[in-house]
């Protein structure tokens, strides 16, 4: 893996907008950030960056995260080939990073999400490339992701990651760099594979 830093910088003014410029120069599917307000999903679809909380019944956008660059702290536009990094750093100022897999040894983790049911009911999202999950949990609020297969109760929505593996000097290894790669449908059990 590669960590490259990224020249071009966003304002608070214009970070949707160079998000959805980053994913469709860098060719990304998926959007993962983290605001001071909750967790916010989205995904390239026809050219377009479209957030989970557009695609919220109307009624119910007030329990979904907006997408704004006041509130967010840290995202990530991913796909199976690189991830852009977009984060602030200690004095507040966005910095970037392109992380892009090269030949070392690479860990893949599949993690399962939280909200591991598909919510049947009316408040289904208005997009088709996203479905609302619900938890098990009391407490655990439902969330809209950009998937777009059915599952039943044995699959569950998982979060790709990969881990670039290094040795040190006296050859132990160790995670140097994570990012991540992907979402996908898969079995609750399966959380690791290598790849070569």
């Amino acid at each position: 893996m590669s960590k490259t830093p990224t020249p071009n910088l966003p304002t608070d003014e214009n970070v949707r907008e160079w998000l959805a410029e980053q994913m469709k120069e860098n060719n990304l599917t998926f959007l993962l950030a983290f605001a001071d307000d909750g967790v916010i999903w989205g995904r390239m679809d026809n050219g377009s960056l479209v957030i989970a909380h557009e695609t919220a019944q109307k009624e119910d956008r007030k329990n979904y995260t907006e997408l704004r660059g006041k509130t967010l702290q840290q995202a990530y536009a991913f796909s199976d080939k690189m991830e852009v990094r977009l984060f602030r750093d200690e004095l507040n100022a966005w910095k970037a990073w392109k992380i892009e897999d090269e030949g070392e040894i690479i860990i893949k983790e599949s993690q399962v999400l939280w909200g591991d049911k598909l919510d049947e009911d009316k408040n289904q999202p208005t997009h088709p490339g996203f479905m609302r999950l619900l938890a098990e949990r009391k407490g655990i609020p439902p969330q809209i992701v950009p998937i777009k297969d059915d599952f039943d109760a044995t699959k569950c929505v998982r979060l790709e990651v990969r881990h670039m593996v290094k040795h040190n000097d006296d050859g132990e290894a160790y995670v140097e760099l994570s990012r991540l790669a992907g979402l996908s449908v898969g079995e609750k059990k399966k959380n690791l594979e290598v790849a070569k």
